[in-house]
């Protein structure tokens, strides 16, 4: 009984498949005619229906429909109906051509966007191999040097084979921070990646930690650092291992391209739809849209005097846009030559929680008397 209701629609489309297999019969019949063929067709066909109609108006009125006003009407009609015909005809031949190249051209398109894509699950699996047949030697490399470096086994016996020792780990560290970001982005690319090892997280102890990671650097820079958490007890679901990464490759950039005696400010807040919006806020030398595109492309470097005294890939925010839409999120940059840039993610609201417990509770008051360690200047 539950199948009736469909029993119409179906005889309907049946009966449809009939009525619209005339059209299509009639066409191709014109279309074997020719141009000229089709045309005269057309144009007799109207002149036998209009005289047909004026000589059924004339019965029923009542008058006498002669042969004069019977050749009158088809003279009318003839000179009428012609050049429209002729249009007609020219219009849906061209379109019929324009119909059948299209179709040709996305057909192409279509073989070559699956060449595309194939391609770059190839390319993809390929940096994921190579970078797996990299990483093997160079943590090799880097242990052993540190190993000689730390004189473990005794003594080097010459002071300039310590430094050549630094050297090796320093291009040993740079070069795996290279493959290891080649790997992550290359497995978001070929879809191996996922957030199955998401877990629920403080967010101020994250940026707290992310941002004690980075300060030897802003020391050495000359960069002061500040932290700022609008709420106590905002907590994230998420994979900490990715948000870690994403806010240490965003304050490295900050700290890059900021000069001396700049400012480098980390916040989070929460949004009124309830996500997370977490903001690295620089006061470097800023981007035109044209050089944030190329920032935003994976191996993009936009090409500045303060850029140029710091090894990079151009693989930091291409791979933390990746790692947030891994998430549900976005990033998205905001800069200007000369006012410096704002990187902001954010999180959906299914991934924020805020769980004020006893134990924060009891730190606020000592925290707020010394100063709060969520506003500070590091």
């Amino acid at each position: 009984m539950a199948t009736r209701p469909d029993q119409p629609a179906s005889s309907e489309i049946e009966a449809a498949q009939p009525q619209a297999a005339v059209p299509d019969a009639l066409t191709r019949w014109l279309g074997r005619l020719g141009y000229v063929g089709a045309s005269a067709v057309l144009v007799a066909t109207a002149v036998l229906l209009a005289l047909g109609a004026h000589a059924a108006f004339a019965a029923l009125s009542g008058e006498t429909y002669s042969l004069r006003f019977a050749a009158e009407i088809a003279a009318v009609m003839f000179a009428v109906a012609t050049p429209i015909v002729l249009y007609a005809q020219r219009v849906i031949r061209q379109l019929d051509s324009s119909r059948r190249v299209l179709k040709r051209m996305t057909e192409r398109l279509a073989v070559a966007v699956d060449s595309a894509e194939r391609a770059n699950v190839a390319k993809s699996q390929f940096l994921a191999n190579m970078s797996h047949e990299l990483r093997t030697p160079l943590n090799a490399i880097i242990g052993f040097s540190d190993l000689i470096q730390a004189e473990t086994f005794g003594p080097v016996g010459n002071a300039r084979y310590i430094e050549y020792l630094k050297d090796i780990s320093k291009s040993g560290h740079h070069l795996l921070g290279i493959v290891n970001g080649i790997l992550d982005l290359s497995k978001i690319e070929a879809g191996r990646a996922s957030v199955q090892d998401e877990e629920e997280f403080n967010v101020a102890a994250v940026l707290d930690a992310s941002l004690r990671m980075m300060r030897p650097l802003a020391d050495r820079e000359k960069i002061a650092l500040e932290l700022a958490v609008e709420a106590r007890g905002l907590r994230l679901v998420a994979v900490e291992r990715m948000v870690c990464q994403i806010l240490l490759n965003l304050l490295s950039n900050a700290v890059k391209f900021t000069p001396a005696g700049g400012r480098v400010a980390l916040s989070a807040v929460r949004t009124p739809e309830g996500g997370l919006l977490v903001a690295v806020a620089d006061t470097g030398l800023g981007m035109t849209p044209a050089e944030v595109k190329i920032a935003l492309t994976p191996f993009g470097q936009v090409q500045s005097a303060q850029g140029r005294k710091h090894l990079g890939t151009g693989l930091g925010l291409p791979l933390a846009k990746a790692m947030m839409e891994l998430h549900g999120g976005s990033l998205r940059v905001a800069s200007a030559p000369g006012q410096g840039t704002t990187v902001s993610l954010l999180f959906p609201p299914e991934r924020v929680a805020i769980r004020a417990d006893a134990g924060e509770a009891r730190e606020a008051a000592p925290q707020q008397n010394a100063g709060d360690p969520a506003r500070r200047v590091a």
